[in-house]
């Protein structure tokens, strides 16, 4: 059904749906639901709680959401088409951590977003209370782009705390989620609203997250999809740092000084904001294949080439920064150049 939207599905008759699922049981199903359910009604709901509805391969509908097993069938929007195309356009982050971070998270949380949004990349996060509000709220102050994504109705406000925050959202960003108007919060909606997350940021940055969280789950999602994440590392003693500093140990890439976390993160998601087409100048930069034209990237390949393994190896033979060897070493390994053998240990394809 991948190649196939939600208006072709809807009118689609019994053979051809049969044809495309390959299942009588589920076509059947299909046929005696859609009998009882009115478009016109449904279309007429959205417009009454002030949303628009995008389909599952419509316009509007972020084609990085595809690539989930079980991609929504549609989105929900509050605000306006023009974001909403800005957002398909633009390089996207998702910021995400707990939501009762520690001063220091909430001073880096607002840093970090408040780059990526100075440098037109918009900040995705999920409107809870703590490290994603602080995320939205950083990002809109200077005058970026953000997207909230809800595991409720994207009609719905919460936390309840956050109206003044959803309404400067609507205004200048995009309010998004796959649940009906009026759906209120559950338990599994969350974790549901985390695979979005993943998908529709290029990368993922976690700022602070217990060893068990919301935000971990986004950031294992998007390891599935081959995405990037960073992580802010955290004193070891500190429970809200735990799964971060575990990301980092696992691989996941340092965040410092917010400006180079910007541009580490540009390097690293070129790939996947090429697939959308041509990126500006200030973003160009070099294809990171195993023998490309990367000094840095030749030099590591020749360092691992000659027995170096881990991180601090390829740094010290190259020459580099601790930071800046891990940046080419995981765009080696979304380039097929390198493999992970290991927590911080690379080996030749």
């Amino acid at each position: 059904m991948s190649d196939h939207s939600c208006r072709d599905l809807w009118h689609a008759d019994r053979s051809t749906l049969l044809r495309w699922s390959g299942g009588r049981s589920w076509v059947d199903r299909f046929i005696d639901a859609r009998l009882d359910v009115s478009p016109e009604e449904a279309l007429s709901v959205c417009r009454g709680a002030g949303l628009q509805f995008v389909f599952y391969g419509g316009p509007g509908y972020v084609d990085g959401l595809r690539r989930l097993h079980r991609p929504p069938a549609g989105l929900y929007v509050a605000g306006s088409s023009a974001v909403l195309q800005a957002l398909e356009a633009r390089p996207r982050v998702t910021i995400v951590g707990t939501r009762k971070p520690t001063r220091y998270g909430m001073t880096v949380a607002g840093r970090l977003a408040g780059a990526f949004a100075a440098r037109g990349v918009c900040v995705l996060s999920g409107l809870a209370l703590g490290i994603d509000g602080r995320a939205h709220r950083a990002a809109l102050d200077a005058g970026g782009l953000t997207a909230a994504v809800l595991g409720c109705g994207a009609d719905v406000v919460y936390p309840r705390s956050h109206r003044e925050l959803y309404e400067r959202i609507i205004a200048n960003g995009v309010i998004l989620s796959e649940y009906a108007p009026g759906s209120t919060p559950t338990a599994w909606s969350f974790p549901e609203r985390n695979r979005l997350l993943a998908a529709l940021g290029d990368a993922v940055v976690v700022v602070e997250a217990p060893a068990r969280s919301g935000a971990l789950i986004t950031a294992h999602r998007a390891m599935e999809l081959g995405k990037d994440v960073f992580a802010v590392p955290g004193p070891v003693t500190c429970r809200e740092s735990d799964g971060c500093n575990r990301l980092i140990y696992d691989g996941a890439i340092p965040c410092l000084e917010p400006a180079e976390v910007v541009e580490d993160f540009l390097r690293a998601t070129r790939m996947e904001r090429g697939r959308r087409g041509p990126v500006s100048a200030a973003e160009r930069v070099e294809r990171p294949d195993g023998g490309g034209s990367d000094p840095t990237h030749r030099l590591v390949v020749l360092a691992l080439s000659a027995g170096a393994e881990t991180v601090d190896e390829v740094a010290r033979a190259v020459g580099v920064s601790v930071r800046e060897a891990s940046v080419a070493l995981t765009m080696l390994e979304v380039g097929g150049g390198v493999v992970r053998c290991g927590p911080g240990r690379y080996a030749i394809a």
